[in-house]
Order: structure tokens, then sequence, then C-alpha cells
């Protein structure tokens, strides 16, 4: 289990946590969406040597930092629709949505289920169950609808390879592009 070592203010980076942890192998850092700078430390690593590692990634940090507020931004000044639904009608607007391309593209589930998920926009189980957020009611008409027909489209297809990107295709021209599109998008902000 990690425990904190230190907590330093860097006058260009603020706050930055120093963790020592008994499983890490190397040191590492990470920033979360809040852009928190966390480094672990390895036991066999001193304080010293963490701080000098983390100078050293100073730019590395700044254009990750920049990276989260221009996806945060995007974010808020997309989120269009957040509070134009109560949570019924973004359930029947979701539900409504996902019977409709179910129907034209002849892609069939057996159940769906619209929920507030923390991790997920959607998911599709083994008995073609379809869980689909409710938050997606917050985004532009285009993600929810390819967010939808890609847990449609696991009724038919179970995972991410080759043969489920081709068949993506068949309803969008570059449904990659789509997908970076949809992950500039935070469930926490959304």
């Amino acid at each position: 289990m990690k425990t904190e070592v230190k907590l330093i203010f860097h006058p260009i980076l603020g706050k930055i946590h120093f963790r020592k942890s008994k499983k890490a192998k190397y040191l590492r850092l990470s920033i979360d969406s809040s852009k928190k700078i966390n480094v672990t430390i390895p036991r066999n690593t001193s304080l010293k040597s963490a701080e000098k590692f983390l100078h050293s990634q100073t730019d590395w940090i700044r254009k990750q930092q920049i990276k989260i507020d221009e996806r945060n931004n995007f974010t808020l000044q997309n989120s269009i629709n957040s509070n134009l639904y109560s949570k019924e009608e973004a359930k029947y607007l979701i539900r409504n949505w996902l019977n409709e391309l179910s129907q034209i593209h002849g892609l069939n589930f057996n159940r769906s289920f619209i929920r507030s998920q923390k991790t997920r926009w959607g998911s599709c189980s083994a008995k073609n169950n379809i869980n689909l957020n409710i938050k997606l009611i917050n985004l532009p008409k285009e993600l929810l609808d390819y967010v939808i027909m890609h847990e449609l489209i696991h009724t038919k297809i179970k995972n991410h390879g080759q043969k489920f990107w081709l068949e993506m295709a068949r309803y969008y021209s570059n449904p990659k592009a789509i997908d970076k599109k949809l992950k500039k998008y935070s469930l926490k902000l959304v």
C-alpha cells in the first residue's frame, strides 16, 4: 500500500505528491484529470532522486497540464444539453434512439439499461444486454449515435479486433477518428 512521503509546492507545476510504494519497481509520474501530480517512488529509491526525476520531466508535465485544460474546456463548452432534460426524459430519449437505430440497422439486442456510470459510456454483455450511460444525453448527437452503434455492433462482434472496426466502417467513414473525439469528453465533467 502506498503511503505519502512528502508534499512539495513547485513554483511552476504546483503541488507534487511523493509517495513510497513497496510494489513499485520504477519511478513513476502520473497526472490525474484535476492536474494532481503524483510521483511514485520504489522503496530503494531516495526522495532526492525522485525530486531530480520530477525536475527532468517539467516540460512533459506542463504539456500534459495544458492538454488537460484544453480537454476540460472542450468538454464544458460542448456539453450543451446538461440541464435540458430530467432523468426520466433523458432515459426515454436514449432508449428510443437505441430502439430506432437497432430497427434501422437490424442489430438486435436483448435488454437495455440506462444508468449513471462513472467509467463507461456504454457496454454490451455476452447476453446482448446493452448498458448506456445517462450522461450520453450531454454529448453532441454524432457521438450519442456513435456510442449506441458501437454497442449494437458488439451484439455481433464481442471484441475490438479488426473485424469490429471493419464493421464500424460500414456505418462511419472514419470510426477511430470519432472514437478519438469521444475521448475528449470526460465522464466526470459531463
